[in-house]
């Protein structure tokens, strides 16, 4: 509902005594509810309120947004000639014909750069050589036939060996073990493990790689010079394997037990940093500087090794009498591969890890 009631009233003005109509509306959604008489008195006071009133006059009066102003210059558009007429050259028009040549510098030259020829030699096309060998990033679960795990057959008595320990290299101990290590206990049983790929988790212990099926390069012994590993073949290392399933049946160093260890995870067959690891349970390969000997390459300092369930390896137990000579076994084994039965002796000069009962390590050898 709308009402409007209008009533001429007489307000306080400062500028002006002049009446002023007071228009009082009311905006009520049911029935009246005041009378005409009480809209009006509540009109005139809501209008006189204030103490005094302000005629409004232009210095009063301001405008929040203001309009741009506007642009009186005026705009004259170029004289522009028809066609077919003839030029008049007084004006600001130049005959392109009639100008001289530009005179620039030719800069071409001096952003030219020749390309340097690479100057080849044999050393070091066999070092790219290398680095391009086809390595197996697969499983190597199905290499070696099933059972990968062979328990210790029981001698009684034990056979003496004739088998002398080896000697080519001073063992380097693992602390807190020293050398010499202390004679063991009767039944005492060790493990060589043999790596197919991967790095250890212990300084001075070879890697070892194994190349891909089908690859050209051949297996090799580890080399200082041109890669420090292992570097195996299928072939190779199931030769191996047979190899040492014949020193298990003859007895050649005291009973031994064999397993072999494969991965799954490809983050054993690369070279992270210890970082990334450092949740796996990785150990950055710490050497204590008395027990180190001179011999040994600097290149191996600083490398990290992995947990050794992340790498593929051969475990070999044996009695802990026989560890040094079993040690020689290794070293004097050959691969026979190619047309011309070409022997390759891939544990030569190796380093292989020795570990206690509960796969500790003991020493590097």
């Amino acid at each position: 509902m709308f009402r409007s009631r209008s009533q001429q009233t007489q307000l306080p003005v400062e500028s002006s005594s002049s009446a002023r109509p007071i228009v009082v509306h009311q905006f009520s959604a049911y029935s009246d509810s005041f009378s005409d008489h009480d809209l009006i008195a509540r009109g005139r006071l809501a209008a006189g309120h204030e103490s005094s009133w302000i005629n409004a006059s232009p210095g009063d009066v301001f405008e929040f947004e203001l309009r741009p102003p506007a642009n009186t210059a005026q705009r004259s558009l170029r004289y522009t000639p028809d066609w077919n007429v003839n030029l008049n050259f007084s004006d600001d028009i130049v005959d392109l014909d009639r100008v001289s040549e530009f005179e620039n510098t030719d800069l071409n030259s001096v952003f030219v750069k020749s390309t340097p020829k690479r100057s080849y030699s044999e050393e070091s096309v066999q070092q790219n050589a290398a680095k391009r060998r086809k390595l197996d990033m697969s499983s190597l679960c199905n290499v070696i036939a099933q059972p990968h795990v062979l328990t210790s057959t029981a001698l009684d008595p034990p056979k003496k060996s004739s088998i002398g320990p080896y000697s080519k290299c001073e063992p380097i101990p693992i602390p807190p073990h020293s050398l010499p290590l202390p004679p063991p206990m009767p039944y005492t049983r060790r493990s060589w493990i043999i790596p197919v790929r991967g790095s250890l988790p212990w300084q001075f212990a070879t890697s070892a790689v194994i190349l891909l099926d089908g690859s050209k390069d051949p297996p090799e012994p580890p080399d200082p010079v041109t890669h420090d590993e292992i570097t195996w073949t299928s072939a190779a290392l199931r030769s191996f394997w047979a190899f040492l399933l014949i020193l298990r049946d003859k007895h050649t160093v005291g009973p031994i037990g064999l397993s072999f260890n494969v991965t799954s995870n490809i983050i054993s067959y690369s070279q992270p940093s210890y970082t990334e690891l450092s949740g796996m349970g990785a150990q950055p390969l710490f050497s204590h500087a008395s027990t180190a000997p001179s011999v040994i390459s600097s290149s191996h300092s600083g490398s990290v090794g992995l947990p050794l369930h992340l790498v593929d390896h051969i475990k070999v137990y044996h009695d802990a009498t026989q560890s040094m000579q079993l040690r020689t076994v290794f070293d004097v084994w050959a691969f026979e591969f190619g047309q011309g039965r070409r022997k390759m002796r891939l544990l030569k000069g190796a380093r292989l890890v020795l570990l206690d009962e509960r796969s500790k390590g003991v020493l590097v050898s």
